[in-house]
Order: C-alpha cells, then sequence, then structure tokens
C-alpha cells in the first residue's frame, strides 16, 4: 500500500514538474511577442504610439499645406505680372505636397477583442492603417495561451488583397468611415 502511494506521489510530482515548465516556457514567448510588438525600432514606443506620432505629423505637414494654400490664393489674387512665375511654382508645389498627404497613413483604426474562448482581457487586436483612397495595411495580432501570433493583410481601395476577418474589415470600416482618426483611435483602445 505504502509502495503504491509513493508511485502516485512521485507521478503526481513529475506531471506537476512538465506542467510547470510548460507555463514558463509559454511565459517566455508571451514576453518575446509582447517585447516585439512594444519595440518600435530602437525606441520604446508602442505600435499605439507610433500611430499617434504619426498622425500629429500628418496633421503638422496639413497645417503647413493649408498655410501655403494661403501664400497661392493672395499669389493669385495679385495682378502683377511679375507673380506669374512665383505664383506657378507655389501652385505646382501646392499640388505636389497635396498628392504626398493623400498618400499618408493617416486613417487609422484598432479593434481589440479576445480570439480564444479561454483568453480574456482583450489581448487580441487589428488595426487598420490607410491611406485617403483607403489603401494601406491590416495588422493583426492573435494572443493565446501558448503563443502569440501577428498577421499583415494588404488593403486595397478598402477591400483586402487576401479574406480579411470580421475583426479586420471592422478596422478597416472604421478606419475609412471617419475624419477623426487620432480620437477614434484612442477611443478603441480605452
Amino acid at each position: 500500500m505504502l509502495t503504491g502511494v509513493t508511485i502516485f506521489a512521485l507521478v503526481l510530482a513529475y506531471v506537476a514538474l512538465v506542467a510547470a515548465y510548460l507555463a514558463l516556457r509559454t511565459l517566455a514567448k508571451l514576453r518575446q511577442g509582447m517585447a516585439v510588438l512594444n519595440a518600435g525600432g530602437s525606441s520604446r514606443e508602442t505600435i499605439v504610439e507610433a500611430t499617434e506620432r504619426h498622425i500629429m505629423m500628418t496633421a503638422a505637414v496639413a497645417e503647413q499645406l493649408a498655410a501655403i494654400r494661403t501664400d497661392v490664393d493672395a499669389a493669385r489674387s495679385a495682378a502683377d505680372d511679375g507673380t506669374n512665375s512665383a505664383q506657378a511654382a507655389l501652385a505646382e508645389r501646392l499640388d505636389a505636397i497635396e498628392s504626398q498627404l493623400t498618400r499618408g497613413l493617416r486613417n487609422v483604426a484598432l479593434v481589440r477583442y479576445d480570439a480564444f474562448e479561454d483568453m480574456a482581457g482583450r489581448l487580441s487586436f487589428s488595426v487598420a492603417l490607410l491611406d485617403d483612397g483607403g489603401s494601406g495595411v491590416t495588422i493583426t495580432s492573435l494572443a493565446g495561451r501558448a503563443d502569440t501570433r501577428v498577421y499583415a493583410k494588404g488593403i486595397r481601395a478598402g477591400v483586402g488583397e487576401h479574406e480579411l476577418s470580421p475583426e479586420e474589415r471592422e478596422a478597416v470600416a472604421a478606419a475609412v468611415g471617419g475624419s477623426s482618426s487620432l480620437r477614434r483611435l484612442q477611443r478603441k483602445a480605452g
């Protein structure tokens, strides 16, 4: 009887040791995945912070564009023949900046959710980063107990180049649907 109890205790201890090892390995993978997500190049910038910084930079370019437009309008209103060449140069510069601005990834939406039933805390997410034409990329991270997977899919004119998940479609629709990308991003992330 004592031998049976001893063997049972040893088996139970071995199972506990294996479970602890697997838990530590899973935790190490999760930490490694979070380190990759949280690292913004050499700085310690998260994806959300990098996106907010990009939106701020795009807003600054938009302000510069408005100032240039004011200069162009003032140049157009001047009837002096000497300003015609300057006016043409300003108009060309304005057109070039407007063209570049529409290609900036300034329509952003983030959708957080629980990808798996056994995981809580809305650790999975899909983020859409789109330009004014609805083209760009979706990045999806699916957080599970054993691992985290990250997927990126191209978007052209609001349509995925590959089949989009419901959460990715929701992020694309939210990014295309509004003009206040930063407020929407903060509301979804909150």
